[in-house]
C-alpha cells in the first residue's frame, strides 16, 4: 500500500488542511514532512516550482495544492457522481480560490497565517460576506449538507474547513449566515473529520 508524505510547513494548515482531510477521510495512510521557515530557504531548490505543499508517493512529487486535492478526491470518490458534478465541485474549489485572492488583494492573508487576523477580523468579515451571501443562498436550494447532489464532494469539505478556519481570525464571521454554519457543522461533525479536528494542532 503507497504510504503518501505530505511536505508543508510545521504547524500550518493553509493550502495543506484540504489535503489532509482528504487523507484523513480517505483512511489512506500519509507521513507529514514539517519543515520550518527556518530551513524553507535552505530547501526549495529540492520541490517543484520551489513551493509547498508536496505530495511525495513511491518517491515521486506532486506539487500545487488543488491539483493534489483534486488527484486524492479521485482516490476516494469525492469528485462528484458524473463530470457534470465534478464541474460543480471544481467551481465551489475555485470559490475558496477567490476568498484567498480577496484576502491577500487586502494584505490580509498574512496576516491571519501569522496569528494576527483578530487585529483585522472586521475587514475579514467585509472581505468574505459576499462570498457567504451567494454560498447561504446557494444551500437553501441543496438538502443544507452538501454542496453538489445529495452526498459529500470534496468541495464540502474544502468550502466548510476554509470558513471555519477563517473564522479563527473573525469569530463572528458566520453569525449572519445560518445556512452556511449548519453546513459548516454539518461537515466538521463528520466522525473521521470530526476526530481529526480535534487532534490538529495547526495555526492558520
Amino acid at each position: 500500500m503507497t504510504v503518501y508524505k505530505l511536505h508543508y510547513f510545521e504547524n500550518l494548515g493553509a493550502r495543506a488542511e484540504l489535503i489532509r482531510l482528504l487523507l484523513v477521510y480517505g483512511e489512506l495512510p500519509y507521513e507529514e514532512v514539517s519543515i520550518s521557515r527556518a530551513e524553507w530557504s535552505n530547501l526549495k531548490a529540492n520541490y517543484p516550482n520551489n513551493q509547498l505543499p508536496v505530495l511525495e508517493m513511491d518517491g515521486k512529487m506532486l506539487p500545487q495544492s488543488i491539483a493534489i486535492a483534486r488527484f486524492l478526491a479521485k482516490k476516494v470518490g469525492l469528485l462528484g457522481e458524473d463530470d457534470w458534478e465534478a464541474a460543480q465541485t471544481d467551481a465551489f474549489i475555485d470559490l475558496i480560490e477567490d476568498t484567498i485572492f480577496a484576502l491577500e488583494t487586502k494584505g490580509l492573508a498574512m496576516k491571519m497565517v501569522f496569528g494576527q487576523g483578530n487585529e483585522v477580523a472586521d475587514e475579514v468579515v467585509t472581505t468574505l460576506k459576499p462570498f457567504l451571501e451567494r454560498l447561504e443562498k446557494h444551500l437553501h436550494t441543496t438538502n443544507g449538507q452538501n454542496l453538489v447532489g445529495n452526498h459529500l464532494t470534496w468541495a464540502d469539505l474544502g468550502i466548510a474547513d476554509w470558513f471555519r478556519r477563517y473564522a479563527i481570525s473573525a469569530p463572528h464571521l458566520l453569525d449572519e449566515f445560518l445556512a452556511v454554519k449548519k453546513f459548516t457543522d454539518y461537515v466538521y461533525g463528520l466522525p473521521k473529520i470530526k476526530k481529526y479536528v480535534a487532534a490538529r494542532n495547526v495555526t492558520f
